[in-house]
């Protein structure tokens, strides 16, 4: 029986308030290519595998991390394992399944006429079936009823807006991460990343303080005078003073604020009224209010009995908080006017983080991302300044995942989260994650020069 337009609706609201990262991408082509899907268990629940093994163990030891599954995630990967049976048109490359959730990398052949999301959903379904073995609902015998009887002669298997079953609990949550892989090397990556999955868990395990996202952190110096300042480092928005405000009212729902309040007393006034001094090394530290903020310093006028804070940026960051608070910490900023001196700048930078400096920076040019992997291949400190926030699962990717473990980085943001695959760095946002770094390192970026 098809839909009613009352049902269409329906599965379209619940579709709109899916997760943006479970949501398909209008200008991909799901019908061909390769992809790399991610399906979560209902509520996080760690029923697919555990992991075994020592996270320093090498790949090829008796003990290196691995995958056990369980009796339900064996069934799981025997189900994935079919999909080219049922689908002839799919070529299966690679899976795992953790605790918690299942990663798999297919790839859709030329002249295959089913969208991607129909053979997740077929096998979503194949591993739901497992899931009611495992808990002993008889799904087989309703099936074979409906298929003698037909359909209508039985009570209904599901809602009325098609988006559960009655017959038992689902396994896997509604809907899917795909990540189209274009390039080979992009297919290497992700051979990679489901090959190493056990190594990180372990890790992400044992060192879980690394990888916590601290959120809602004040820093000396980070204010709304600073991203003004940052804006103005380019010389049209210093000469077009409407232009900058209009820029900056534009740029603020991207970053997270702390309301401003109002001040009781003087003591309280000058704790909540951060410094923008520049010249100061900020430390980083959790703010839940600001007169209890501990890097806050004092610079309003004590003579006021009663005075407002301004809003207040806030932080978060990911990694080994000792480096935010290092003594030493030098900003890496590659302007084009000093291109010719590229080769200068890249030695005094590797040179001063070989003698113990933290170099901080967002990376985002060619010539810095140049120097960023030159410092991660000699493990030197880094403090990176990332373009987006951390989702509440967050953790860092590739090498700078290692770098973390091993308390070699720390990416810190000043943005608020926002799922988008291909997120565009504007110069706007450029600009002010250069003076974040400037900020946190408190000296010029000019500082190679002398």
């Amino acid at each position: 029986m098809p839909l009613t337009p009352e049902q269409l609706a329906k599965i379209a609201q619940k579709d709109a308030a899916l997760p943006a990262a479970l949501k398909r991408n209008a200008t991909t082509n799901y019908y061909e290519g390769y992809f790399f899907i991610t399906l979560n268990t209902r509520n996080y629940a760690p029923i697919l595998s555990f992991i075994t093994g020592r996270p320093d163990a090498p790949d090829d030891a008796p003990d290196a991390p691995a995958c056990e599954y369980t009796e339900l995630g064996r069934k799981v990967m025997a189900v994935w394992q079919t999909v080219p049976r049922f689908h002839p048109q799919v070529e299966i490359i690679a899976a795992e399944a953790m605790p918690d959730h299942f990663h798999g990398l297919l790839r859709l052949l030329p002249g295959n006429r089913k969208h991607l999301g129909h053979l997740v959903g077929s096998f979503m379904g194949g591993c739901t079936h497992g899931y009611w073995d495992t808990l002993g609902i008889d799904w087989r015998k309703d099936r074979a009823e409906r298929l003698a009887k037909g359909a209508h002669a039985l009570p209904p298997d599901r809602d009325r807006d098609h988006t559960c079953s009655f017959r038992g609990p689902s396994l896997f949550v509604r809907g899917y991460n795909d990540m189209e892989a274009v390039t080979p090397e992009q297919v290497q990556t992700k051979l990679r990343y489901i090959r190493e999955q056990a190594r990180r868990a372990l890790i992400k395990g044992t060192l879980r303080d690394r990888f916590l996202v601290h959120r809602s952190c004040t820093a000396r110096g980070w204010t709304l005078d600073t991203i003004r300042r940052g804006l103005r480092a380019d010389r049209f928005y210093a000469h077009n003073p409407d232009r900058l405000e209009h820029i900056l009212r534009s740029l603020l729902p991207r970053i997270p604020m702390l309301p401003a309040i109002v001040s009781a007393s003087p003591t309280a006034s000058s704790s909540a009224s951060p410094s923008a001094s520049p010249s100061a090394s900020p430390s980083v530290s959790p703010s839940a209010s600001p007169s209890a903020s501990p890097s806050a310093s004092s610079s309003a006028s004590s003579s006021a009995s009663s005075s407002a804070s301004s809003p207040k940026p806030l932080l978060s960051y990911v990694g080994c908080s000792s480096l935010l608070s290092a003594e030493r910490k030098l900003p890496l900023v590659c302007h084009r006017s000093d291109a010719p001196f590229f080769e200068r700048q890249r030695d005094a930078v590797l040179r001063a983080a070989r003698e113990g400096a933290v170099i901080v920076s967002a990376f985002v040019s060619p010539k810095e991302r140049e120097i960023g992997r030159l410092l991660l291949m000699e493990q030197l400190p880094v403090i990176e300044v990332c373009d987006n926030g951390f989702g509440d699962r967050y953790k860092p990717s590739g090498k700078s995942f290692y770098a973390c473990a091993e308390n070699r980085l720390v990416q810190i943001s000043p943005w608020n989260y926002e799922y988008c695959p291909d997120l565009a760095v504007n110069r706007e946002v450029c600009l002010v994650m250069n003076e974040l770094a400037r900020v946190i390192a408190g000296v010029g970026d000019g500082w190679w020069k002398e």
